[in-house]
């Protein structure tokens, strides 16, 4: 499974949009993610067996709610998806609040 499918799985529950690095819909609330990094792990005869990926999962409210739950349960939900536990940056943007989750997660996937 790669890191985008354990990301859909773990906000999905949520309820909002979500789409990979741009949203462009209507909504106050959405998802956006991300890879930020990926590098080879676990080499054997010089050559990586696994990749670790770091990712950028996004999450934009209005400015004025309180976020601290909601911060939470995202939080949650992507350690519960097998991510290591989240890094939290919040920014306030004009009117809207953005929530960075940054994480990683081993893909085995084959190379």
């Amino acid at each position: 499974m790669t890191a985008f499918a354990n990301i859909v799985a773990a906000i999905e529950p949520f309820g909002y949009p979500y789409q990979p690095d741009i949203y462009e819909g209507k909504c106050e609330k959405y998802f956006v993610y991300n890879y930020a990094d990926q590098r080879g792990s676990l080499f054997a005869d010089d050559e990586p067996e696994s990749v670790i990926a770091s990712v950028q999962v996004h999450f934009y409210l209005p400015a004025e709610e309180n976020f601290l739950e909601t911060q939470n349960r995202i939080r949650k939900a992507l350690l519960n998806q097998g991510f290591t536990f989240p890094e939290v940056t919040v920014i306030k943007e004009e009117k809207k609040r953005h929530l960075i989750f940054e994480c990683e997660i081993e893909e085995m996937e084959e190379l």
